[in-house]
């Protein structure tokens, strides 16, 4: 059974570059759910019900570390891989300490599909390293 996501970016041509990656992928990973924001995602996440939550750190209405305390406290448990154009260690602090797993950076955005298989199936218990 594939790893399920769900993609939150306020960008279509973001999501539809991930769910390219994401079907090209060698892993068994597929796009499950997609929402352009925060609202529409906690609309949806439910129904979607994903292994891994794929959010944009900057958007309009909440950025993804200010949104992961809401999901989390919806979905406790719920994986989240934070997907940022700018990755530095103040953003990867913020974000794990808002309960965020991981921080991949847009530039590496082909490492997406690998870094949420081992979240969601980590094979020797440890947490996936970011990318």
């Amino acid at each position: 059974m594939p790893v399920r996501l769900m993609i939150v970016d306020d960008r279509a041509d973001v999501r539809q570059l991930l769910r390219a990656i994401v079907e090209d992928a060698p892993e068994d990973v597929a796009v499950a759910g997609e929402a352009d924001g925060v609202a529409p995602a906690l609309a949806t996440i439910d129904a979607v019900d994903p292994d891994v939550l794929v959010i944009d750190a900057t958007m309009p209405e909440l950025g993804g570390v200010e949104a992961a305390p809401i999901i989390l406290d919806r979905r406790p448990g719920q994986k989240i891989l934070l997907c940022s154009a700018f990755v530095d260690q103040e953003t990867c602090d913020r974000a794990e300490a808002a309960g965020i797993a991981v921080c991949v950076s847009k530039d590496d955005m082909d490492a997406i599909p690998r870094v949420a298989w081992e979240l969601a199936r980590p094979s020797s218990g440890a947490p996936a390293a970011p990318a």
